[in-house]
């Protein structure tokens, strides 16, 4: 039996179960604010490196410190050097398609209110668990793996 069917009922039931269980409802996601315009991919772009060049500010000189003591309310990079953030973010936003405002309020990145920010934490949880369950703790399972550079991923 291959790992790609291996995993795929036991895949199929937790991507189910996150789904179903962090689906935002549609009052839970705050509306954009009107814009004068509609952004262009263009003004996406300006902003993630607005953004990601205030991270990099933060980190300025902490580089090697622990993520937790750089910033608040971190989970996936706790022990880990404060630079690994910006790159990871960057990579995350990429492989997902989206921003960093889909699931960060800027200015307050700790915030949890963004539904989004919740079921990313539940699918780095699920990778994890895959990872350890069917391929040793290689790094086998990753966001790529179901989302293809889409917010939603195409099997659904």
């Amino acid at each position: 039996m291959s790992a790609r069917s291996a995993i795929a009922t036991p895949l199929a039931s937790l991507l189910t179960a996150c789904v179903s269980a962090q689906a935002p409802s549609p009052q839970a996601v705050p509306a954009p604010i009107a814009a004068a315009a509609t952004p262009t991919a263009g003004d996406d772009a300006a902003r993630q490196k607005e953004l990601l060049d205030h991270v990099r500010e933060r980190i300025k000189g902490r580089e090697t410190e622990p993520a937790e003591a750089v910033f608040k309310n971190i989970e996936l990079l706790r022990g880990k050097p404060a630079s690994r953030l910006p790159g990871m973010m960057a990579a995350l936003t990429g492989l997902l398609g989206v921003t960093c405002a889909t699931c960060h309020v800027p200015g307050r990145f700790e915030s949890e209110e963004l539904a989004a920010k919740r079921t990313a934490r539940q699918h780095f949880k699920m990778q994890a668990a895959l990872n350890k369950e069917y391929f040793g703790g290689a790094n086998a399972v990753s966001c790529w793996t179901c989302h293809r550079g889409a917010p939603k991923p195409p099997i659904q």
